[in-house]
Parts: C-alpha cells; sequence; structure tokens
C-alpha cells in the first residue's frame, strides 16, 4: 500500500511547486519577478536604475542610489500589470493509453490582472548620509483555469502574493564612491488548485492489488474528478547592498545586490473526493467480501487524501544589477542597465506531509537557470515642466522548454516603453510610464509516463501552445519637505 498511495500525495507537491512558482506566467519580469517597482523607471524600461535612475524608487534597486538625491522625501505609487495569455491546439491524453481527457483544448486569458503599490521614503541626516524605507511587491500574480480544461489535472488556480518592508541607509564615502544597505523583511502567500482524476488513481490502485475489476465498482477513468487546494504563508529576511561610483558630475555608475530569500512556507492541503469514488470504494469492498485486503485499500485511498498540513521551501532568487547614467547635455540622458537573475538556485522542490506513512515527502525537479535582463533608455528634460521618457529590453526567461508547465508557460519578452514626468512646484512632482512586452509563444510537451508510481503518470499527457503579452502602466506623486 505504501508506495502506491504516493500517487495521491504526489498531486498536492506539484501544488506546492507553486509556492515557489505561483505567479501569473506573464509576470512583468522572467520568471515570476516584478520588475515595476517605479513609474520613472517603467518609462525608459528601467535603463540605468540602479545608478540611481531619477529618484528615490531606484533604492529598491540599489539602496546606495539614495546619496544622489537631496533632502527629505516621500514617493507612492501603482503599477497595473495587465497579462494576457491563452492556450491553444492542446491535446491530453491519460499515460498508459487510457483514452482522451476532456476539455476544450484552449482557453480564454487565464492570467489575472494586479494593480501593486509602491511606497518609498527618504531622510537626508547630513550630506553624506541618507536613511529610508521601502514597501514593495517583488514577486507575484494570479492566473485561473476553468475546472473542466484539459489540463486540469495539472493546474486550476495558482496566486502568490509578496510585500516586502525594507529599510535602508546610503553613505558617501568620498565625492566619487558611496555604499548602500538595506534589511529585506518579506511576506509570501499562496493559494494554489488542481483537478485529480480519482476514478483513474483509484481503478489503478484496485486493480495493481488485485481485486475485483474496479469498473463493476463504479470507479472507472474520467469519472470520479476531485481536487486539491493549498494554503500557506510565511516571514522571511535578506538583504540588499548597494555601491555607486561618480567618476564625473555626469556619468554615474550603481551596482546593486538583493540577496536570496529561503521561505519556509508552511500551510494546509484540502482534498475534495468525489462521492462516487467515496460509493465505488464501499462497492469494492462489498465486492470482494470484505477482505482485508480491500479494506487496506479503502483505508489506504482515504488517508492519502486526508486534509492536513503541508510544507514546502520557496526559494526566491537573488539578483545582481548593474546600471550607468550618462548626461550628454544638461536635458538630455542616456541610460542603460544589465542584470541578472540567479533562477538557478531553483533546481527542486521538496514538499513534506503532516502523514508521511500516507504521503512520503515529494521531489520536482525544475533546473531553472540564470536570467538576464538588458535595458537602454533615454530621458529629456528640456527647460520647463515636463520630462519624457523611452527605453526598450530584453527580458530571458530561466525556464527551459523541457520543464515548462502550465503554471509558468514562461517565455522570452521584449519591452517597449515609454512616459512623461511633470513637476507642479518645487515640492510636487508625478510620473507616469507604460510598457507593452512582445512575448514569445511558448509551448508545453508533458509526459506523464508509463510507471504509475511515478508523480506525473496520473496527470497524464498534455501538449499546447500559449500566446502572450502584457501591458504595463506605472503611476507615481512625488513629495519633496
Amino acid at each position: 500500500m505504501m508506495s502506491r498511495n504516493v500517487r495521491f500525495s504526489l498531486p498536492v507537491s506539484t501544488l506546492a511547486f507553486l509556492l515557489a512558482a505561483a505567479a501569473a506566467p506573464q509576470a512583468a519580469a522572467s520568471g515570476f519577478q516584478l520588475r515595476d517597482q517605479s513609474g520613472s523607471g517603467q518609462g525608459n524600461s528601467y535603463a540605468g536604475i540602479s545608478a540611481g535612475g531619477t529618484d528615490i524608487s531606484s533604492m529598491f534597486f540599489n539602496p546606495a542610489a539614495m546619496i544622489r538625491f537631496e533632502g527629505n522625501q516621500f514617493q507612492v505609487g501603482l503599477t497595473e500589470i495587465a497579462p494576457d495569455s491563452k492556450f491553444s491546439d492542446g491535446v491530453a491524453t491519460r499515460s498508459g493509453g487510457a483514452g482522451d481527457i476532456s476539455g476544450p483544448s484552449s482557453t480564454g486569458n487565464i492570467a489575472s490582472s494586479a494593480v501593486i503599490p509602491t511606497v518609498y521614503a527618504m531622510w537626508m541626516v547630513n550630506p553624506d548620509l541618507r536613511l529610508g524605507i521601502s514597501v514593495n511587491v517583488p514577486f507575484g500574480l494570479t492566473t485561473n483555469y476553468d475546472s473542466g480544461w484539459m489540463g486540469r489535472y495539472q493546474a486550476l488556480k495558482s496566486h502568490l502574493q509578496t510585500l516586502d518592508i525594507a529599510p535602508a541607509i546610503a553613505y558617501r564615502l568620498d565625492p566619487k564612491w558611496s555604499v548602500g544597505f538595506a534589511f529585506v523583511a518579506r511576506q509570501a502567500k499562496a493559494e494554489l488548485s488542481q483537478g485529480i482524476d480519482m476514478g483513474y488513481e483509484a481503478a489503478g490502485e484496485i486493480q495493481g492489488l488485485g481485486l475485483t475489476n474496479p469498473g463493476s465498482a463504479g470507479i472507472t477513468p474520467g469519472t470520479g474528478d476531485g481536487s486539491v487546494d493549498v494554503k500557506g504563508s510565511s516571514w522571511a529576511y535578506g538583504y540588499k547592498l548597494g555601491l555607486v561610483y561618480e567618476p564625473s558630475k555626469t556619468l554615474h555608475f550603481g551596482l546593486g545586490y538583493q540577496s536570496e530569500i529561503r521561505e519556509n512556507i508552511k500551510g494546509t492541503a484540502t482534498f475534495s473526493v468525489p462521492s462516487s469514488v467515496q460509493t465505488g470504494l464501499f462497492n469494492m469492498v462489498e465486492a470482494n467480501g470484505g477482505s482485508n485486503t480491500a479494506l487496506a485499500a479503502a483505508a489506504g485511498l482515504q488517508a492519502a487524501t486526508a486534509n492536513g498540513s503541508v510544507s514546502a521551501l520557496l526559494v526566491l532568487p537573488a539578483t545582481i544589477s548593474l546600471g550607468m547614467l550618462y548626461d550628454v547635455s544638461s536635458t538630455f540622458s542616456l541610460a542603460a542597465e544589465i542584470s541578472d537573475t540567479q533562477w538557478s538556485s531553483f533546481k527542486e522542490l521538496r514538499v513534506k506531509f503532516s502523514n508521511p506513512a500516507a504521503q512520503p515527502d515529494s521531489v520536482i525537479t525544475e533546473n531553472w537557470k540564470d536570467a538576464l535582463f538588458v535595458a537602454l533608455g533615454a530621458t529629456c528634460h528640456p527647460a520647463g515642466n515636463w520630462t519624457y521618457r523611452a527605453g526598450i529590453a530584453l527580458d530571458k526567461t530561466p525556464v527551459p522548454d523541457s520543464t515548462r508547465n502550465p503554471r509558468i508557460p514562461d517565455a522570452d519578452r521584449f519591452w517597449v516603453s515609454g512616459g512623461v514626468g511633470y513637476q507642479f512646484s518645487k515640492a510636487w512632482g508625478v510620473d507616469v510610464g507604460y510598457s507593452h512586452l512582445f512575448c514569445k509563444n511558448s509551448t508545453i510537451d508533458l509526459q506523464g509516463g508509463s510507471n504509475p508510481q511515478n508523480a506525473s503518470f496520473f496527470q497524464g499527457n498534455l501538449s499546447g501552445t500559449y500566446k502572450n503579452s502584457i501591458d504595463v502602466l506605472a503611476m507615481q506623486a512625488r513629495y519633496h519637505f
């Protein structure tokens, strides 16, 4: 019984994977990262943001960048991320030649829009010292599939939200060099669900034990869809380091590092078992004369779908970024940015259940790769109250073709951005930035294999194509006091 009960526990481990990767497939940076932390930075694709950009929102990327700004400042913003991701040309079959999986072969938009906040504040203690604090959402978003779609055994709902609170300090060492540090407290919350073909799994269990044909008990593939829902949360802590080098008044370089943060997610798994399966198990016990084997099979299957606690290690990757700003003239600046998000730390996810005898630990191998982001931008600030921005960027995906799945059908994307700023007075100003992200189509080709003991067997085979795009609109208000 022990080895076969693993089959019911493994769908939960796929969901627990989403504790590490539950963002909408089109989060506005590679993987499930949210780069969108600034109304002004959005306007030029975040080019030069690690070197200071044009305001204190750069502290999210490099705490040392605060040293480039004067006075006491407060800044608040909202960013709407509107992804569009549609699945088409789908083919889904059960492993072991047990027929097709029913459901539509295409979907509408499965990626939900979201509005994320940003808050920044900075205090100028003296000409060489700045204190600051920021509130950001660095990872997140949501996807939803209809309960009857053909990939329901792979994914239904995936939701992750994070919140960072980061006090920071920046200090000028000399006229050219400045350093910075920030302490990061991060909360993560997730809700995740997927379907389970309980009729197929129960039938396999019964047949494997040599009991009466499960079909006679009313247990057959596709006749007993259940589901499992996982909710969890945690707090964890990390840090940021920063360096600014200004060889002249017109040339600025910034280097930022955001540490990896490891969240120990704890939550609950709730199963929904259809009445047809419950009745079928009772009929199976009756058909086999109430034998000990039949009773053990029923008890084992029930234990494998028992509600209980789960835990998983969520590794949110480190990022290192390098920015450059060059003031060509008093009214025109060029900027560049390159960053590397170290997704290669996401090699596997191990999930633990409250009842290891019925639900042993499960491991999913991901083997993501580091992802590169490169941006170029320009800012024009002629005499007057207006500032104009434009930028482009290339954002590489960390997801290998071999492990892409409906949770994160991520692909390379190309940014085109534009924005404006307006200064109402010396104290008040606003910025608006917009980006359209052109995303490559992505394909999935998941195979359940031939071994019923493996996690993917009862999820089946699924292939298809995702067509993706993203629109991002960011707005912020700035106040000097």
